[in-house]
C-alpha cells in the first residue's frame, strides 16, 4: 500500500484531535444535556416542522462556514438535530452532539435508489461503502463501515409495527454526486449497494470511533440507473414528512 496518499494514511488515527468539541464546550462553559436525554435523531432538513417546533426548545446553534442550524430538545426526551449536507459538516455536528452527552445516534434521510429494491420501501443501513473522505480520519481504510446491529433490529421491528415495508442493506456514501459514473455505480452495486447518499459512512465512522451506537434509515427521493437520473420523485416530500414523524417516536422509545 502506498504511504504517500493522504486518504489512506494511518498516521494520527490513535491520537485525539488538537481541536475537540469537548474542549470547545468546556472553554465556553456550555452545559451538557440532563442525564435522561441520551438519544439524538439526526434529520436532513433545512428547518423543523411546526409539529416539532411546538414541542421543542432550542439546544444550541450548530455553526458551519456557510450555515447556522438550530438544534432542538424535543419534548424533554430526545434531541432532534438538523444536519447540513455532506459528511464533513455532519461529522462535526455528531461530535458536538456527543460532547453534549448523547449516547445513541439515529439518522433518517433521503437517498438515490441504485439497486433492485422497491422504491416505496425504507432501507435500514447495515453498512456503508466508504467512498468519501471523513471516515478515513477516524478508522483505518476498509471498504465498509458497519452500523449497530442491535439498534438496527429494534428500529426494524418498530417500523414494522407502524406497518412500513423495510429491509436491511448496504448504502454507498460519496462526496461527489456529479461523479456518480456508470462504471463506478456498477462497481458499488457489485459490492452490494442499494442506495447512494452523502453522510452515512461519515457518521458511522465518528460513532464507531467514539463507541456510540448508530443507525440510519433511508427513503428514496430519486432513482439513479445506468440509463440516467430520474429527477426527484413526486412522493419525496410526503414520504419525508411521514418517516420523520415515525422516527421521532421511535427515537423516544429506543
Amino acid at each position: 500500500m502506498k504511504k504517500n496518499i493522504p486518504i489512506i494514511d494511518h498516521i494520527g488515527l490513535n491520537e485525539e484531535g488538537l481541536i475537540s468539541a469537548e474542549k470547545m464546550f468546556s472553554s465556553r462553559n456550555i452545559e451538557k444535556l440532563p442525564p435522561h436525554i441520551t438519544t439524538a435523531l439526526v434529520l436532513f432538513d433545512p428547518r423543523p416542522s411546526q409539529e416539532i417546533l411546538d414541542k421543542s426548545k432550542e439546544l444550541y446553534k450548530f455553526v458551519t462556514a456557510s450555515s447556522i442550524l438550530s438544534q432542538y430538545v424535543y419534548d424533554d426526551k430526545i434531541v432532534v438535530a438538523y444536519a447540513p449536507l455532506g459528511g464533513p459538516a455532519t461529522g462535526g455536528l455528531i461530535e458536538e452532539l456527543l460532547a453534549f452527552g448523547i449516547k445513541k445516534i439515529l439518522a433518517c434521510g433521503s437517498s438515490g435508489l441504485i439497486g433492485d429494491f422497491p422504491k416505496e420501501n425504507f432501507l435500514i443501513v447495515t453498512k456503508a461503502i466508504r467512498d468519501e473522505g471523513l471516515s478515513y480520519h477516524y478508522l483505518e481504510p476498509s471498504l465498509y463501515v458497519e452500523t449497530d446491529q442491535n439498534q438496527n433490529r429494534l428500529i426494524e421491528a418498530a417500523l414494522k409495527r407502524h406497518h412500513l415495508n423495510c429491509d436491511q442493506g448496504i448504502t454507498w456514501t460519496t462526496d461527489a454526486f456529479y461523479r456518480e459514473t456508470k462504471s463506478r455505480m456498477g462497481l458499488r452495486k457489485e459490492q452490494g449497494a442499494i442506495a447512494v447518499e452523502m453522510e452515512c459512512a461519515s457518521i458511522a465512522a465518528v460513532c464507531k470511533y467514539r463507541n456510540v451506537p448508530f443507525s440510519q434509515v433511508l427513503y428514496f427521493s430519486d432513482i439513479v440507473k445506468q440509463e440516467g437520473w430520474s429527477n426527484f420523485l413526486d412522493t419525496r416530500a410526503s414520504i419525508k414528512e411521514k418517516i420523520n414523524k415515525i422516527m421521532t417516536e421511535i427515537a423516544i422509545h429506543l
